[in-house]
């Protein structure tokens, strides 16, 4: 617990001493539900709810911006039976990402294999693989058309598919969790589109803990941290109540970009909603004011015990 606490508090500490310009390009989105849903950003994570997990959410960021990012996203994993109280995770993420004259679609199929350790606590390590179709709109830049063609950085196609790999680990128990995924391992190269790009490597860390207030009363603390070669890093700290498992509020923080509200409420045994509005602080904050994100979960998990911010097959 000790070692646990340490790590997510030099994660917490990274929030507020990490220097972030927002301005900069990003080569993915930035999502505000990675703690209800860590599969979409940890492939090591399938399979831990031991059945078939679904969520689908949409983000709009930035909104009032012409052009500004939009984002839909579905993920899908369950789990195998193993050797033991070992286990196969596996899942497949879809996402399609639109920022104006910039796009994507992607695809990838994740695979686990999740093993208990000693002390009762699971550690899974995790592979995804899959394509970007990425697509470069020039009829929506604008400038001359002679700049266009003379650009070392824009030419060629204006769509491409590169196939891309991550790579990841998750550790949780009863009231823990912590993940690390390297994201673009091979760093696929761009040049289709531009004789400078390439789709750069991420490493994503996160880390979270279950605190009982009560019978029925959770607080879930949780960091999440995004450092990529050639891009400035950001961090974001998120703190959730949740009341009987039924309803939960939150506050968190992003590195010099948003304040953050979310909300999580359970609608039926199998349906989950949840949503997260963004106040932005960066320098886009007289333009754009607000980012909105929703995501549904649906899952075959009813009847299990509460009281667990990741339920998990080792102890049932």
């Amino acid at each position: 617990m000790k070692k646990f606490t340490l790590i997510f508090t030099a994660i917490a500490g990274f929030v507020l001493i990490v220097q972030t310009n927002t301005l900069q390009a990003q080569q993915f989105p930035v999502r505000t539900t990675s703690v209800i849903n860590p599969f979409q950003d940890h492939p090591a994570a399938a399979g831990v709810l031991g059945c078939m997990d679904l969520h689908m959410g949409f983000r709009n960021q930035w909104s009032g911006i012409q052009g500004a990012p939009q984002t839909a996203f579905a993920n899908l994993h369950g789990q195998m039976e193993g050797q033991g109280d070992d286990f196969h995770g596996f899942g497949v993420r879809v996402e399609a990402d639109d920022a104006g004259a910039w796009g994507y679609n992607a695809v990838n199929f994740a695979y686990a294999y999740n093993l208990r350790l000693s002390n009762g606590a699971r550690l899974a390590a995790g592979l995804s693989a899959g394509f970007f179709q990425h697509r470069l709109d020039l009829s929506e830049l604008i400038m001359p058309e002679f700049q266009v063609a003379n650009d070392p950085a824009i030419y060629g196609g204006n769509q491409f598919i590169v196939p891309t790999i991550d790579a990841s680990l998750w550790f949780y128990d009863r009231t823990k969790f912590a993940g690390l995924t390297i994201q673009n391992v091979t760093q696929p190269s761009m040049e289709k589109i531009s004789q400078f790009g390439k789709l750069r490597r991420h490493a994503v860390v996160m880390a979270g803990t279950q605190v009982e207030l009560d019978g029925r009363w959770m607080f879930t603390p949780s960091a999440q941290a995004r450092l990529g070669s050639g891009v400035p890093p950001s961090a974001e700290i998120l703190g959730m109540l949740r009341y009987d498992e039924v309803v939960g509020v939150g506050l968190g923080y992003r590195s010099q970009s948003a304040l953050i509200v979310a909300a999580q409420a359970k609608v039926m045994d199998y349906l989950t909603i949840g949503y997260a509005f963004e106040f932005n602080v960066s320098a886009l904050s007289g333009a754009a004011p607000s980012t909105h994100e929703i995501v549904i979960g649906i899952n075959s998990c009813s009847g299990r015990q509460k009281g667990r911010a990741i339920p998990c097959p080792a102890y049932n």
